[in-house]
């Protein structure tokens, strides 16, 4: 009876054993996107494209697009709660850009039914990243908003980093590059991380360079053929027509395979985006 209950009990270890080294060596598949679904602001209302007539179109396309994680940009407090009504199935981590009535956000929302949310925080695009500032040339706040999570079925725990970068002056955006580099390094060492955002600068770049030092452009490892158009941004307020540069990103670490790559160009009344980007869908495999 003895032997038997020891082999009983071997059993019983091999088979937990097995079960976490197969969990460990299992690939987690995720659907990652960046969107910048512009803020609510009072002209687009005045051009019949304020917020309360974008955002269930806006939803609808998360929606159907099946994101399971989606850093957003520039949506204040008051969009999120929307959002938050209209896609029940996803959660959001935030924190605003910070400075006098801005609430603008560097958002995450993911599915709490694939991820288990780990830790997260933030950190601004400046010379002074660890508290509240205005980096450089900028006359605004920018911010880098960042989560620590576990996919629920392999148990593979990643970084996903959510960034907008300055719109307008040059040396707050070259510089924004580097410091991300330096953050990602400094937060996420080895483990698999996406980093994704509106960073309002085309590939050829000194920041985007820089930043593809460190992490690949999924739009350049893309294992099947890219979908969609090739620009993701218009002029601010701008929601019909052809985009311009491609400005809106999603990048991953090495090791991470990047299995499709997508603009989205979803319309709703005839010819209207549901913003003044499209967003940027891939399907990744770690």
């Amino acid at each position: 009876m003895k032997h038997l209950k020891y082999f009983i009990g071997l059993l019983v270890w091999q088979f937990i054993f097995l079960q976490g080294y197969c969990q460990n060596t299992d690939s987690a598949e995720v659907r990652v996107a960046s969107y910048n679904i512009r803020y609510a602001a009072e002209a687009d209302v005045k051009s019949g494209n304020g917020w309360d007539i974008r955002k269930q179109p806006l939803a609808d396309l998360i929606t159907e697009h099946e994101f399971d994680i989606v850093g957003t940009q520039e949506g204040d407090s008051a969009q999120l709660k929307d959002l938050e009504l209209l896609l029940p199935t996803l959660k959001c981590v935030a924190h605003p850009y910070g400075g006098k009535g801005d609430l603008h956000n560097a958002a995450i929302l993911y599915k709490p039914e694939k991820f288990v949310l780990l830790e997260s925080n933030v950190f601004w695009l400046s010379e002074t990243p660890a508290v509240p500032s205005i980096g450089w040339d900028a006359t605004d706040r920018r911010v880098c908003q960042w989560a620590k999570f576990k996919e629920k079925n392999t148990g593979k725990v990643f970084y996903f980093f959510n960034a907008h970068f300055y719109w307008r002056k040059q040396i707050a955006k070259q510089e924004s590059g580097p410091l991300i580099v330096t953050k990602i390094k400094e937060i996420a060492g080895d483990l698999p991380t996406f980093l994704v955002g509106d960073f309002n600068s085309t590939p050829e770049t000194t920041q985007v360079k820089a930043i593809s030092e460190l992490l690949s452009d999924s739009y350049a490892v893309s294992e099947t053929p890219r979908k969609g158009v090739e620009g993701t941004g218009f002029p601010g307020g701008v929601f019909q027509g052809t985009p311009g540069g491609r400005i809106d990103y999603v990048f991953v670490s090495p090791g991470v395979r990047v299995l499709d790559y997508q603009v989205i160009s979803d319309v709703y009344n005839v010819d209207h985006y549901p913003s003044d980007h499209l967003p940027v869908s891939c399907l990744v495999k770690f």
